[in-house]
């Protein structure tokens, strides 16, 4: 997986903290953006029509361009580090940790996994926890 990191805010994360992740089947390039809550909002308005900020968004390139089946993107992560500095505190844990769930999350989301249902989420949550070398 390729990696392509924009950090529009103050906080200094380093790349190593998303590469370091070895997600077997996902070969391609992911575009990873590090904003805040303001700007996830009005990303989350304009394309779920949502007028509020949440924690993560991804965006599969399949979805954007469902034509384009030699496309080497598999799509855009969008992580409020807003929402993950709150929600870190919350769950009693760091923000980088709370940034790699997010991150494989919507990364999990890219390759189509989903949480509609508890037997997906149940699927989903089992796979990010193995990536993160974490135990449920």
């Amino acid at each position: 997986m390729k990696l392509e990191i924009t950090n529009e805010t103050a906080h200094k994360i380093p790349a190593s903290l998303f590469t370091a992740l070895q997600v077997q089947e996902a070969n391609g390039t992911v575009e990873l953006l590090l904003t805040g809550d303001n700007q996830i909002r009005k990303i989350n308005l304009q394309y779920r029509d949502r007028d509020q900020p949440t924690d993560v968004l991804s965006f599969s390139e399949k979805d954007i361009l469902p034509f384009a089946q030699d496309s080497k993107k598999l799509g855009q992560i969008i992580i409020s580090v807003d929402r993950a500095k709150q929600q870190a505190k919350d769950l009693n844990q760091t923000l980088e940790e709370e940034l790699r769930f997010l991150f494989v999350h919507g990364l999990l989301h890219l390759l189509g996994y989903d949480h509609q249902t508890p037997a997906e989420e149940k699927k989903m949550l089992t796979r990010a926890y193995k990536i993160l070398g974490r135990n449920s």
